[in-house]
């Protein structure tokens, strides 16, 4: 859902050349009772200086949609836990510049876009139209303290070794390694370690991605046991909150990265703002599965 709030202005200052006036130059906003950081928010280094420069971005996905294949028999724990969408969206690259500008309008005061033309966000509906993530359910919690070597024997078939592990993370680089094609004669353990695998390497890469680009947290696992118990969990809800969070810390005027769902980011503001989309050409996608109409249509993000 697109949302439209109250228009903000701003004055702006400008050198009238036909004039040779100089007019009064000032870049915050006109009445800072509802904007009270724009001390500390990265436009106020883009008007006065030193530039910032472009946003680094953190995510680690590309290794899992180019090295790993989407295995049919895989899809249906997929679906059951929520993640089918997210999966069938694929490996899209991130315009940096992009979404370098999308968060010089980011205002972590009101957790809004503010454009010209008004206040725009990103809302549960978009997470679940574009994902395919569900937005209804529980909430994602429970302990983050764990025997990790027990959740990683039990749910993924053998405990982690400590030199691919950072306190409660694993590398993602990895478990593509150890997790790459699904054998032809898996059994149905093996699928189910596939598709947690599968997962792990969404939650860590993509959805929920930090800024150590290469790990992601074993305590994910509690929630994959059961893949119909983890449809049951606001994937959505999560995913959305994360992104707040992490455009509020880039938003920062000594910010220099972001983590987090850039995908759902790019993908809203290439669909809200479809002037700042590429032009799409007709095209075969080649990243089909078997018995696809076995399945739900995919997100609109595939499109």
């Amino acid at each position: 859902m697109l949302t439209l709030l109250v228009v903000c202005y701003f004055s702006c200052s400008f050198i009238d050349n036909d004039l040779g006036l100089k007019r009064d130059m000032e870049p915050g906003p006109i009445d800072d009772s509802v904007l009270t950081s724009q001390a500390l928010h990265r436009s106020t280094r883009v008007w006065e200086g030193p530039e910032p420069g472009i946003l680094t971005i953190r995510r680690n996905s590309a290794a899992l949609h180019r090295l790993v294949q989407l295995d049919e028999r895989i899809v249906e724990h997929l679906h059951a836990a929520g993640f089918y969408g997210t999966a069938r969206v694929g490996f899209i690259s991130i315009d940096w510049h992009l979404i370098t500008a999308l968060v010089e309008r980011w205002r972590p005061e009101t957790h809004t876009f503010h454009f010209p033309v008004g206040e725009m966000t990103i809302t549960l509906q978009d997470v679940q139209i574009i994902l395919g993530l569900p937005v209804d359910g529980l909430p994602i919690t429970g302990r983050v303290e764990q025997d990790y070597n027990a959740l990683c024997l039990t749910q993924l078939g053998f405990p982690f070794p400590e030199n691919n592990r950072t306190g409660g993370r694993i590398q993602i680089r990895q478990l593509s390694r150890w997790f790459p094609n699904l054998p032809q004669d898996a059994d149905d353990v093996d699928v189910q370690r596939y598709a947690r695998a599968y997962i792990l390497q969404l939650l860590g890469g993509t959805l929920f991605a930090d800024k150590s680009n290469n790990l992601v947290h074993i305590t994910y696992l509690q929630f994959l046991e059961d893949f119909e118990a983890a449809g049951q969990y606001s994937w959505g809800s999560a995913t959305l909150a994360h992104l707040y969070r992490q455009l509020c810390l880039a938003a920062d005027i000594d910010g220099a990265e972001i983590a987090g769902p850039v995908i759902l980011l790019q993908l809203w503001a290439w669909e809200r703002l479809p002037f700042l989309a590429p032009i799409m050409g007709n095209h075969i996608r080649d990243d089909m599965i078997d018995n696809e109409e076995l399945f739900p249509p995919p997100p609109f993000g595939h499109r």
